[in-house]
């Protein structure tokens, strides 16, 4: 079964789906590296493209924890997230997440790295890193904190604090909500029309945009982040968290 969907509509819109119902869309390095690489063959011709998951049950449950040894070697993980990270970023296209249940983890960065953001109701975004032992990757902080705040984004990596589509929306972290049965429809709508809107305008607003967000990343922070997450990466105590959470 082919674990990311590529599916083209009309004004060039590229939808890419995260296809592993089975798993909560949960992702691996191969899932990733495909949403990478989709994108930066794709996304030059695409209007506008929309990132979902499988089904409505969930956008992405996060990383696949039975891809994680509970050591530092995990930190590899990082790698494969930043690429579909970046990729997303660089995309000269705008990219819509349609979210509908579950969000959490590394499905949190991906969505909240997309341009646009439209919810369900059913909704339910978290971000369980401190409970496995994790320190989230520092570009994703710094990201969470221009977006809602530093008290906020304290609450959801520290707190561990759940929300639903109502906070997240009053948090600023979508760009709309809507009924379930209007999901769909509303997410084609918005994509169609960036999609005949001028791309020149269209993608200097989008990179305008991202100038922000790379000017909050300090080299030498982004250095000394690195090195709390591999000291929290190949503690003990994270070995434990990870054998609990895998029981669950």
């Amino acid at each position: 079964m082919e674990t990311l969907l590529r599916e083209w509509g009309e004004h060039d819109v590229l939808t890419l789906t995260i296809n592993r119902p089975d798993r909560r869309n949960a992702v691996d390095p191969e899932l990733l590296s495909a949403l990478a690489e989709a994108l930066r063959a794709d996304a030059g011709r695409a209007g506008a493209v929309i990132l979902r998951g499988a089904g409505d049950e969930a956008f992405c449950a996060g990383y696949d924890l039975s891809r994680l040894t509970g050591t530092a070697d995990d930190l590899e993980a990082d790698r494969f997230i930043g690429e579909a990270v970046a990729a997303i970023r660089d995309s000269p296209a705008p990219v819509i997440a349609r979210l509908a249940g579950h969000c959490h983890g590394a499905g949190v960065e991906l969505a909240l790295t997309c341009d646009l953001r439209v919810a369900a109701p059913t909704l339910r975004m978290s971000v369980p890193a401190v409970g496995l032992g994790v320190v989230y990757r520092y570009e994703f902080v710094a990201r969470l904190v221009l977006m809602c705040g530093l008290a906020r984004a304290s609450s959801l990596l520290l707190g561990r604090r759940e929300l639903d589509s109502g906070e997240a929306d009053a948090w600023g972290l979508l760009s709309e909500r809507c009924e379930a049965s209007q999901l769909d429809a509303r997410v084609r709508a918005l994509a169609e029309k960036l999609a005949t809107s001028p791309r020149s305008a269209v993608g200097g607003t989008k990179a305008s945009l991202n100038l922000l967000v790379t000017r909050a990343v300090d080299a030498g922070d982004l250095q000394r982040a690195h090195l709390l997450r591999a000291t929290a990466a190949s503690s003990p105590e994270r070995q434990q968290a990870l054998s609990r959470r895998r029981k669950r």
